[in-house]
């Protein structure tokens, strides 16, 4: 499936050859500054990069300059920025200059009585000298019209790689991730938003209609010292069966907006599912869905198709309700154009997503309730990412779901989620049904 992304939401991704500028090297930290991007340089003779231990070495050595945004980074990559950095650099002395973008480390490097720029980019095994132009900055140009004469392939290889890397990539590999949200947004569908509704008899219910939903999620994610702060609006719309309201066809649209240290992202995902029970107490919701995310930020852009299936199993004990939750799930990018680029950088996952709910009815002001417990162990295989298992232990109070057939009910809930590589977290949730 292709998707043309609107152009200034995608502005940074042409500049996504402003992220090629530098090599890449051995992930950092993986940020040096309280910043998604950084720059580092070495000025004066002997300078040289260690990529095994992402360091520079020899000569004058400036602490990390930090950028908000992808376009503040390519600016200051010119002779009178790298100056600005670093007092010792000369636009003809040597000079290794170290970029972190989101997390991962690129290297610009320069010989003694020299213009001339070389990009060594090994992770794709890209080589390339610039020298043509009597001036750095107008070889850097020559390096920029070189990334965007070469089309999407190269765009592609650093937008996987980024996955693999950094912890605030828009597209996959964190929980703040496009990829990420499409997975949790599946399992709640079929799983924690209706924990206690496949144990109920339909004989005794009449649907008494179609639900829309609403509500807002509030998140903040941690690694290496940066956090991601995010908001989602989940939008759904419920068609109930008339005799047996437990057969649900839901159509959604969540949509998701993050910031990263000031450098936002945006993104959508919809698509239907359809919840049926297979007896009184096994319920299945099979799901398929389409997302796009891009940031000019971040320069990052991606659309991604979902294909899901999640079970739910209800045991009704003497005291509260104890259902187990499985989902097993498909999650592929897909093309999407920027300018004259069409992009799709190959991320292809199985997802795996296992939890355990305890419901407990109980009384608020007279009203019946249901307080929640839950537990949920996430696992993606398939391409490589920056986190790859995520446990979330959470709680949630509202109303007993039990009755499908309910005219509205509202369920308000806190997660706090650990996983791979450090990242830590914590979401706010408030949903309601009318």
């Amino acid at each position: 499936m292709s998707h043309r992304f609107p152009t200034h939401a995608v502005a940074g991704l042409a500049a996504l050859a402003g992220l090629s500028l530098f090599p890449m090297a051995a992930q950092a930290g993986p940020f040096l500054t309280d910043k998604p991007f950084d720059i580092t340089v070495g000025a004066g003779v002997g300078t040289s990069y260690n990529a095994a231990t992402d360091t520079i070495a020899g000569g004058t050595v400036s602490a990390a300059f930090g950028a908000g945004n992808l376009s503040d980074l390519k600016n200051q990559i010119t002779d009178a920025g790298l100056a600005q950095i670093n007092a010792s650099y000369t636009p003809t002395g040597g000079a290794v200059i170290r970029a972190g973008y989101r997390g991962l480390p690129i290297v610009l490097s320069t010989v003694n009585n020299s213009t001339a720029v070389t990009l060594d980019i090994q992770s794709i095994g890209l080589s390339q000298t610039f020298s043509a132009q009597s001036t750095r900055d107008a070889n850097t140009t020559d390096l920029f019209e070189y990334l965007k004469s070469s089309g999407a392939s190269i765009l592609n290889d650093l937008q996987k790689k980024l996955a693999e890397v950094s912890p605030i990539d828009p597209i996959a590999g964190n929980p703040s991730s496009l990829q990420s949200r499409i997975v949790t947004d599946d399992f709640d569908r079929g799983f924690t938003q209706f924990a206690s509704n496949v144990k109920s008899d339909p004989t005794s219910e009449q649907s008494s209609g179609n639900l829309v939903g609403a509500g807002v999620t509030l998140g903040n994610v941690s690694v290496g010292g940066l956090s991601t702060t995010s908001t989602s609006i989940p939008l759904s719309y419920t068609l109930r069966n008339d005799l047996d309201p437990r057969k649900q066809l839901t159509l959604y649209a969540p949509i998701n907006i993050s910031d990263s240290a000031g450098a936002r992202s945006a993104g959508i995902n919809f698509g239907v599912s359809y919840r049926f029970p297979v007896n009184d107490e096994w319920a299945l919701m099979p799901s398929a869905g389409y997302g796009i995310a891009g940031s000019a930020d971040l320069g990052a852009a991606a659309a991604m198709t979902a294909l899901s299936l999640t079970s739910q199993y209800t045991i009704q004990l003497e005291k509260f309700d104890l259902a187990i939750g499985n989902m097993v799930g498909a999650y592929q990018t897909s093309k999407v154009s920027a300018g004259d680029y069409s992009i799709d950088p190959k991320i292809n996952n199985t997802v795996f997503r296992n939890g355990v709910l305890a419901s407990f009815p109980t009384l608020v002001s007279g009203r019946k309730m249901a307080f929640e417990v839950s537990f949920i162990l996430t696992n993606y295989t398939g391409s490589a990412l920056y986190s790859n298992r995520y446990q979330e232990v959470g709680v949630a109070l509202g109303t007993n779901k039990g009755a499908n057939s309910a005219r509205s009910y509202f369920r308000a809930g806190a997660t706090y989620l650990t996983g791979e590589n450090g990242i830590t977290g914590a979401r706010l949730n408030l949903g309601y049904w009318f």
